[in-house]
């Protein structure tokens, strides 16, 4: 980032606007007040996501969604260990913590390691929903036969999107890149990982664009079938297909993704657009995008713990709000069978009494 902090002795001074003019200690406290809200209620929701999947791991966990909970997982981490860390950041300005300081290490390797991570397993949750669509059981082992190729590359996949981060920015920290600006280290600069040499920076953005991309050319391409099944197969595709299992998945799976492209887009297409049309840099529009991207990672396991319907009824059971757990399951399942321009009529029957003389 581009900024430019003077540190003298004991006293750090912080830039007041960034080079397109925004007032940055304004933002900065307005920041901080909602995130003193967020942080908090997103640590409590992911520590009950935590519980909840933990006693109902083998009623919930299948082929289908280890991707999107494993994203889930990827998500707490960063909830709970650096929620409270952008609450410092922005309480001092966006000054603290300083460059190659050992919590500016912590901050950059957590804002890299699980961020990637989770945009690998999005970018396959979102590919596999595409299948799951068109295709509902095709990860389904066929009879007499022990594997089968989704199934194997489902599961390279996850550990391409698990390790890959992991290996891959130590090894660049050690070489190549720090946390310190390398063209000019006598410059203090915001925490941020700089790197030395212009491929390193490219490849970064390679693997940062790339998953974005591919999770929004397959949400098209599953708008693209289900208008096509619509409007021009009509009738013949009103039946819905796969279990109802499945269609809650995908219930699941759409409002997961959607959280996604609406918290992500504006940060993605701020950096991509600055990147390649070479724009002024804003320390303002960046600090914002980025607080919204978080926002993605405060609530996304949220929609997994209502969504599931295991999950929801173990958290009202234990939180003694039953009622309120059958109501929404009602309306949940309702939405999921018969789509939101349908309704159910019940009718009531009486039946037939024999009488034995």
């Amino acid at each position: 980032m581009n900024t430019n902090n003077t540190t003298t002795l004991y006293t750090l001074k912080c830039d007041v606007e960034d080079d397109l003019g925004y007032d940055l200690i304004s933002m900065y406290r307005i920041l901080f007040g909602i995130s003193c809200v967020t942080v908090p209620l997103g640590i409590v929701l992911n520590i009950i996501f935590v519980i909840a999947i933990v006693f109902q791991v083998k009623k919930v966990l299948n082929v289908n969604n280890h991707a999107l909970l494993l994203s889930c997982l990827a998500q707490v981490l960063l909830s709970v260990l650096q929620g409270p860390i952008r609450v410092y950041f922005y309480y001092h300005n966006g000054c603290l913590p300083q460059p190659g300081a050992p919590l500016c290490e912590l901050t950059v390797y957590l804002d890299h390691i699980l961020p990637q991570m989770n945009n690998f397993l999005v970018a396959q949750l979102s590919i596999e929903r595409f299948f799951l669509v068109v295709k509902p059981f095709v990860f389904r082992r066929g009879r007499h036969q022990t594997y089968s190729f989704a199934i194997c590359l489902h599961y390279s996949s996850l550990f391409v999107a698990i390790v890959f981060p992991i290996v891959y920015y130590p090894i660049i920290m050690q070489n190549g890149a720090s946390t310190i600006d390398l063209d000019d280290p006598s410059e203090t600069q915001t925490c941020d990982l700089w790197y030395a040499r212009d491929i390193y920076e490219t490849f970064d953005l390679l693997i940062t664009f790339v998953p974005y991309f591919l999770i929004i050319i397959s949400c098209l391409c599953v708008i693209g079938v289900v208008l096509y099944r619509k409007c021009i197969r009509g009738d013949q595709e009103r039946r819905q297909v796969g279990t109802r299992n499945q269609r809650r998945l995908l219930f699941s799976l759409h409002l997961f993704l959607i959280w996604f492209v609406v918290t992500w887009s504006p940060w993605v297409l701020y950096d991509f657009f600055q990147t390649v049309l070479n724009l002024t840099y804003s320390v303002y529009i960046d600090a914002i995008t980025t607080f919204i991207v978080y926002l993605n990672y405060t609530f996304s396991s949220t929609i997994v713990l209502m969504t599931f319907k295991e999950m929801r009824r173990f958290c009202f059971n234990k939180f003694g709000l039953r009622g309120d757990a059958r109501l929404l399951h009602n309306r949940v399942g309702l939405t999921q069978i018969n789509g939101p321009g349908q309704t159910v009529r019940y009718v009531a029957t009486v039946h037939p009494t024999v009488v034995i003389s």
